[in-house]
């Protein structure tokens, strides 16, 4: 019998607003800008937002497709990176993988990058939507497009066979549902930021470096 993966909801991230910048969480790219160990991760991390940042609703469907697919395998890449500056800084903590996670944001990131490097490309949408805006120190409305997965995420993880053998459905159903609501506020971009640092921040508290 496979072991199941545990998902803790609570452990979504709390998405209220949107970055125009291509950043992690604040106290997440403080940290990892000192250049303390994990200096590998802060560049994997870099290339899996910056592919991510160039996801645009001016873009051809095809292009943000090969965007969202590049990030999320920088994203799958950050977990070898992790390992090379643990073992190249003497660190003898244990490295945490993706699917060591908790954070059902993380695992859904990690699946679809699976689905789209063995399965399926993931195609995108926009959308548009009204967002207040504080630039400047004055609120505004302001009207953006903003870009969407357009297949309904727990779609598309039925097509990897890792989630089917090491998930529970109903966990995974319940994730994919806040993903999918989510992204239809805020875009696909920034969730998968917000994933990107909730797993550095993962890394660095096993570095003990928060």
């Amino acid at each position: 019998m496979q072991k199941i993966r545990q998902l803790n909801l609570s452990e979504l991230p709390n998405v209220e607003s949107l970055s125009i910048f291509m950043s992690h969480d604040e106290d997440v790219e403080h940290r990892l800008a000192e250049g303390l160990f994990l200096t590998e991760v802060y560049e994997r991390s870099n290339a899996a937002l910056l592919f991510f940042h160039k996801v645009s609703s001016s873009n051809k469907s095809f292009e943000n497709s090969a965007y969202l697919r590049a990030g999320l395998n920088e994203f799958y890449g950050i977990q070898d990176a992790a390992k090379r500056d643990f073992k190249k800084n003497e660190l003898t903590e244990f490295t945490p993988k993706l699917s060591d996670s908790l954070n059902p944001l993380v695992h859904l990131m990690y699946l679809l990058r699976h689905v789209n490097v063995h399965a399926k490309i993931t195609t995108t949408n926009t959308m548009p939507v009204n967002l207040i805006s504080n630039l400047g120190g004055v609120e505004h409305e302001v009207a953006i497009d903003i870009v969407i997965m357009d297949t309904p995420t727990l779609q598309n993880l039925t097509l990897c066979g890792e989630a089917k053998r090491y998930y529970d459905i109903t966990e995974l159903e319940k994730a994919s549902n806040w993903l999918d609501h989510t992204q239809c506020h805020f875009g696909v971009v920034e969730v998968f930021r917000r994933g990107v640092s909730a797993y550095c921040r993962e890394l660095l508290r096993a570095a003990k470096l928060v």
